[in-house]
């Protein structure tokens, strides 16, 4: 999915968010921070540089559950350790019957806040969809978001504040995206110019660095009066050095993608392992290699090659380079039986980068690590792609990393799974694929210490039959405490038709308009097919529901209400 949901509308400041806060008066999206512009050779290639000691290596594993590297933990220390006071505004603003907010806080007060501890711990998973998901999630986070009036109204602001984290990939489209061919071609001799400094300084290139150039064009306001320069220089890292990330008012932002077992190789569920890029770190979580690398040496080479001087990189986390990498549907160039005419753009940009470098390069900082069964530990080179190649298009596997601790996955699906034309209200909106396979994943005996509640089965219709997939839905509300919580926010028809193709990427004032209603309606019930009333305080009930159990207190019983007509059966 677009993450500039999170990453530019509160961090690096887009374009599109200044469009949607325009369309509604009292909207709370606007620009943010100007990403920061703060690469070593001020463009795009990356430079050598020596490698810190002993090595850049971060807590690797082969076996065994992760752990948080320090820069992670610290972050989420600190912003649960603030977040006091948001979490009694926001029960407040919920308005909860028989239940004492002072009570629920004690803990939190006496020792401080400390997440999944004496706080609930809360991400949000969002999911890709092209320009349809940047405009379900963005109206969903903004209804959640305690700077917006009428989400303070609706009794649900806050909640967006409150969450730890936020996981998702970025913009994806289909292969037979027509319009961002023909932009590419048009800007052609700028993406070649700056696309050929990093190849000339002796670094991997492919057309996942044009399509990120494209992306940072769109989605990254750097303040530079050359906008075919834009994001030139900004760097995934940098998101380190915006107030909002210093001050710790917004979640931890995790970007994602897969890699590709190798040239014409097909990825699997099991074995493809998920990669995930945060402002500290570049990591991978898999049952048989855990490990981390600082986001700033991102390039650089196995520990086993870096005693060298000048063997380390930085300056290759560019910011446009992460979205592209994780939002890269190219790859499907590179499947198997794929005899498809070169697109446009390739063609153009056959001067400098090979015909069949479909993936995103980044050399492979875990060459020879993990066990024998580690798809990529002989591998030289990382072939990035999005994960929607193996259906994850819900990041829910990341977040439930067991050192995350998470307590509530808020999961925003805008995946457009249905396909019978004869049904309007399903045709292209989500059916719950993706949650459903990142469930039947956990049931590997490789991933037996993930915990992800039962889901459904959304492949043989019942997901679908139940109705999961047009109303928000509990699932795990009787799990054990290990076990996060899921809130399911599909895209349906509330309010708004929303279930625009993954390609259109360009949108009428109406229709933005039409995604904002949609989308702040799921988010607060207050209008649609599922209207309810009480639903403010049936979210408020699943968020604090693993803390009320840790405090040794019983559910109300407006809580046991709203569990008896949220939960997902069984």
């Amino acid at each position: 999915m677009l993450f500039s949901v999170v990453t530019c509308s509160l961090l690096f400041s887009t374009s599109i968010h200044a469009i949607l806060a325009s369309s509604v008066a009292n909207s709370s999206l606007r620009r943010r921070d100007l990403a920061v512009a703060h690469t070593p050779s001020g463009n795009y290639a990356p430079i050598h540089c020596d490698c810190p000691k002993p090595n850049i290596l971060i807590g690797a594993t082969e076996q065994g559950e992760a752990q948080l590297i320090p820069a992670e933990y610290n972050y989420v220390k600190e912003k649960t350790a603030n977040s006091i006071p948001l979490w009694k505004d926001y029960l407040q603003r919920a308005n909860l019957s028989d239940f004492n907010i002072e009570a629920f806080l004690q803990q939190a007060q006496e020792r401080g806040g400390l997440a999944a501890e004496t706080l609930p711990n809360i991400g949000f998973a969002l999911s890709g969809g092209g320009a349809r998901a940047l405009c379900v999630g963005g109206s969903i986070l903004d209804a959640f978001d305690s700077r917006n009036d009428k989400a303070n109204e609706a009794r649900v602001g806050g909640i967006l504040q409150l969450a730890n984290y936020a996981a998702g990939s970025w913009w994806r489209l289909t292969e037979e995206n027509d319009l961002w061919d023909w932009n590419i071609a048009k800007h052609y001799p700028t993406v070649y110019k700056v696309v050929k400094k990093k190849k000339e300084a002796g670094f991997p290139v492919s057309i996942v660095d044009a399509w990120g150039r494209l992306l940072s064009r769109h989605f990254i306001n750097d303040g530079s009066k050359d906008v075919s320069r834009q994001g030139e220089s900004v760097l995934w890292s940098s998101v380190r050095q915006t107030s909002s990330y210093k001050e710790r008012t917004v979640p931890f932002i995790l970007a994602v993608a897969i890699s590709r077992p190798g040239k014409r190789k097909e990825f699997s569920l099991e074995g493809s392992p998920i990669y995930e890029f945060s402002p500290e770190h570049f990591g991978v979580c898999h049952p048989y290699l855990n490990a981390s690398i600082p986001m700033e040496y991102l390039g650089s080479p196995s520990p086993s090659f870096t005693s060298n001087p000048g063997a380390c990189v930085q300056g290759f986390d560019n910011a446009g380079f992460v979205m592209g990498i994780s939002s890269n549907i190219f790859s499907l160039g590179d499947a198997p039986k794929t005899h498809k005419k070169k697109p446009l753009f390739l063609r153009l940009l056959d001067v400098f980068i090979s015909g069949d470098d479909f993936e995103g390069k980044i050399p492979n900082p875990f060459q020879g690590l993990g066990n024998a069964m580690f798809q990529d530990k002989d591998r030289d080179m990382l072939l990035m792609a999005d994960c929607g190649f193996t259906h994850e298009t819900i990041p829910i596997f990341t977040l439930s990393q067991p050192a995350r601790k998470l307590d509530v996955i808020i999961a925003i699906d805008s995946n457009s799974d249905g396909n019978d034309p004869d049904d309007f209200q399903t045709l292209a909106y989500p059916n719950g694929t993706s949650l459903f396979l990142a469930y039947t994943k956990t049931l590997s005996p490789a991933y037996k210490g993930y915990r992800i509640p039962k889901i459904p089965n959304a492949i043989d219709g019942t997901f679908q039959n139940l109705g999961y997939n047009k109303r928000p839905t509990f699932f795990g509300c009787n799990s054990d405490p290990q076990t996060p919580l899921i809130i399911y926010l599909p895209n349906y028809y509330a309010v708004a038709k929303t279930n625009t193709l993954t390609k259109e990427a360009t949108y009428e004032q109406e229709e933005i308009e039409g995604f904002i209603r949609n989308g702040f309606a799921i988010a607060t019930q207050n209008a649609g097919p599922t209207q309810n009333s009480e639903w403010p305080a049936c979210l408020a009930c699943a968020l604090i529901d693993h803390q009320v159990k840790r405090n040794g207190s019983p559910r109300s019983a407006q809580c046991e209400a709203c569990f008896k007509q949220y939960c997902a059966i069984g």
